[in-house]
């Protein structure tokens, strides 16, 4: 991974219905006296306004992508969408694409170009026309896909599970572009798929986004918030993705099953520039059971860093994949 790929910030934004706020980068001026110095505006780089005019006009061609997670299947174009944003600022984009065909996924992977700061996939009952849009944060379907950003790795399900799309359902992909640079960014976002065979499939996957909605963060200090998740049917964990934003240092995941034990997840540093989707060895969760995460900043800033979608707040949360799914996409506490 090149030096300019590992600065292009990974944000996965999802939005808590009407009611809850998104996990993702909010739309403001973007500012380059961040800590990071040494890429300046060759490093984050895209974003605000101005919207891109096309997606491809096959929207599942085969593409010749090597395979960054050891799959060796035909990966597709799921969607794409291009776009052109100005210099010093950061906005989003939407791209929606409606599916004539069931589909069954059982990897997706993102088509990440510099500037684009994070996707986020959805699906739902069609909510436009299909094509390229200026939009917001919280332009999303009902249901969460797949969410990823420059440097992400691949989310590659177990044998034998998939994601359902229905024929008619609409994807959309929510673009968080950022452009720190001083020149106009242009490029061509989207999302990769792997086909399964539908009589391979035995259980259909999802994934809770479990965090908390309240920080505060102290100036000048190492801090901690932890969060408990409940769930709500019996299912199987198996990855997890850790998600704070820039001043994340470490995040710890702990299953407390019934079934199988109390089992650590996940325990580990946290990088900004690289969050990634970690496979686990599946673990047997029972409804009323819990998983409980840790998330631990360094508040390098002058100020009270408190919860918010942009970059510049915070949050903690992780992304808990696990077959079948209920239909629970939040798992959020104060």
């Amino acid at each position: 991974m090149n030096h300019a790929s590992r600065r292009a910030n990974l944000r996965l934004s999802i939005t808590l219905a009407s009611t809850l706020a998104a996990w993702g980068c909010g739309s403001r001026e973007a500012t380059t006296d961040t800590p990071d110095d040494d890429t300046g505006a060759e490093a984050d780089a895209s974003a605000a306004g101005a919207g891109a005019t096309k997606t491809s006009a096959d929207p599942m061609q085969s593409v010749q992508e090597p395979d960054t997670a050891g799959i060796d299947f035909e990966w597709e174009t799921l969607l794409k969408g291009e776009w052109k944003l100005p210099p010093s600022t950061e906005d989003y984009v939407c791209v929606r694409q409606t599916v004539e065909e069931v589909l069954y996924v059982r990897a997706f992977e993102a088509i990440n170009p510099l500037g684009t700061h994070h996707t986020f996939l959805s699906m739902g009952e069609p909510s436009g026309p299909d094509g390229v849009t200026p939009c917001s944060a919280n332009e999303n379907h009902a249901q969460s896909i797949f969410g990823s950003g420059v440097g992400t790795n691949a989310l590659e399900l177990p044998d034998g599970v998939a994601i359902k799309v229905e024929a008619g359902t609409q994807i959309l992909l929510n673009l968080h572009l950022f452009n720190a640079s001083t020149e106009e960014l242009r490029g061509l976002s989207g999302t990769k798929m792997v086909r399964a065979d539908e009589a391979d499939v035995e259980q259909l996957g999802g994934n809770i986004a479990a965090g908390v909605l309240s920080l505060e963060l102290p100036p000048r200090q190492m801090s901690s918030k932890t969060g408990t998740c409940m769930i709500r049917s019996d299912t199987t964990i198996f990855g997890v993705l850790p998600h704070m934003h820039q001043l994340g240092v470490h995040m710890k995941v702990v299953a407390e099953s019934s079934v199988d034990g109390e089992r650590v997840l996940h325990d580990d540093p946290y990088d900004f520039d690289e969050q990634l989707f970690y496979p686990i060895d599946p673990i047997q969760m029972a409804a009323g059971d819990a998983v409980r995460f840790e998330c631990t900043w360094l508040n390098t800033t002058d100020k009270v860093v408190g919860f918010g979608d942009s970059s510049l707040d915070e949050m903690c949360f992780v992304g808990l994949y696990r077959y079948p799914t209920d239909g629970a996409d939040f798992c959020v506490s104060r």
